[in-house]
């Protein structure tokens, strides 16, 4: 191998030793996993960089085998780390599985005649596809995450995997040069490669970073700023489409009589408790946050007010039925929900401000008739609208927000 190639890599183990170093001290800062197992990538890739570099010294089975059994256990585990940024399961035995299954067919290769580009294409495709996997994994945004440091992030990762797909089906088809020559060309896939990294892994750290500075630490939900600002976002997306735009305003009815009776702690525990029941009452593509307190705000695309009024709905019987007993205590905690929406081409509100004006005055008329139900903003006159009533079991009751 020649020596700007070695060179190249050795250099890319050092930059990786310290990436993983600086992944290191940002998840034992931060306390997010999902930082650790991307430290571990890293490492990985950089001992895969190591043992490609020693071919002479170790020979070629031993840098072949290993080196890239480490290079496809650390694109394994990026993925891995954004699954466990989701918040689920790693899939480590998949990482294992692709690992495994690749030594064993570059080993097959080297056995039946040492076919460089039969090897070049095999690592190459399963680094690619790793790469493309995890970069539609970022695509596939949670309610609750951040959203454009995900796709920057996501970018990267999908120009890996178009670069080294390129490259195995260029080597198979004679379309590019064997690696081995220490060429430019070889030296400038390397430096790329490198390159690339290095924007994943500073991608990734703003991304934790975002995540992190989004969310309300007792909830897991999104923060009042974070829920304003992905708000804004949507129902840009959904007046550019023409499409309705449902708000909830949610409030624990007599939250502070717990706290007054069985002190925060339970308090903490109810609020932690009614953050688990919003998944179950909500869309994928819908997005809860903390508005403040024992208050909180969903984001319902799409959504016109019947389908507001069904989710909100599923909410309040969801606590009712579950959110009574906590810690031992009966806590008897209900909930109001004011609903507003933006009707395409109506004189309704129009902005998030306009809102929660009026899904905030729809929840203060359900407080002043009882509590414990869900209240639709009234549409201003003339605009079409269900006739106000009041449906069994405390329902929808349309309501002019407060001035």
């Amino acid at each position: 191998m020649d020596f700007q190639v070695q060179t190249v890599l050795s250099v890319s183990a050092v930059v990786g030793l310290l990436l993983a170093g600086l992944q290191l001290l940002a998840g034992w800062r931060l306390r997010q996993s999902c930082v650790f197992v991307w430290s571990l990538a890293n490492l990985f890739l950089t001992a895969g960089c190591v043992f490609l570099a020693a071919r002479v010294d170790i020979g070629l089975p031993a840098s072949v085998l290993v080196g890239n059994c480490c290079i496809l256990i650390g694109m394994g585990l990026i993925y891995s780390g954004i699954r466990v940024f989701d918040e689920r399961p790693p899939g480590l035995a998949a990482v294992a599985t692709v690992a495994l299954l690749g030594t064993g067919l570059l080993g097959l290769s080297l056995w039946s005649g040492n076919n460089m580009a039969d090897r070049v294409t095999i690592s190459s495709i399963l680094v690619g596809g790793w790469s493309a996997t995890a970069g539609r994994a970022l695509l596939q945004t949670p309610g609750c995450g951040p959203i454009i440091s995900r796709v920057a992030s996501a970018i990267v990762l999908i120009m890996v995997a178009a670069g080294y797909t390129i490259r195995g089906v260029g080597v198979q088809f004679g379309l590019l040069p064997l690696p081995g020559n220490g060429g430019p060309a070889e030296v400038l896939v390397v430096i790329a490669g490198l390159g690339l990294a290095i924007c994943w892994t500073f991608g990734s750290l703003y991304m934790v970073l975002e995540k992190v500075a989004s969310l309300d630490d007792l909830t897991g939900l999104l923060n009042r700023r974070a829920a304003l600002q992905r708000g804004e976002e949507l129902l840009r997306f959904a007046r550019a489409r023409r499409q309705p735009f449902s708000l909830l305003l949610a409030d624990l009815d007599h939250f502070k009589s717990v706290n007054d009776r069985f002190g925060h702690d339970v308090g903490d525990l109810a609020l932690k408790h009614f953050a688990s029941l919003v998944p179950q009452s909500i869309r994928a593509n819908d997005v809860a946050g903390r508005y403040g307190g024992e208050e909180f705000c969903i984001l319902l695309p799409g959504a016109e007010a019947k389908g507001a009024f069904a989710t909100a709905e599923r909410l309040r019987l969801l606590v009712e039925e579950q959110l009574r007993d906590i810690g031992g205590h009966d806590i008897g905690v209900t909930l109001t929900v004011g609903a507003a929406t933006y009707i395409p081409g109506s004189a309704g509100p129009d902005t998030i401000a306009d809102l929660i004006i009026a899904a905030d005055g729809a929840l203060y008329s359900g407080k002043a008739l009882g509590r414990n139900r869900t209240v639709i903003a009234q549409p201003p006159a003339g605009e079409a609208a269900s006739a106000p009533r009041e449906m069994p079991g405390h329902g929808v009751i349309a309501a002019e927000p407060s001035r």
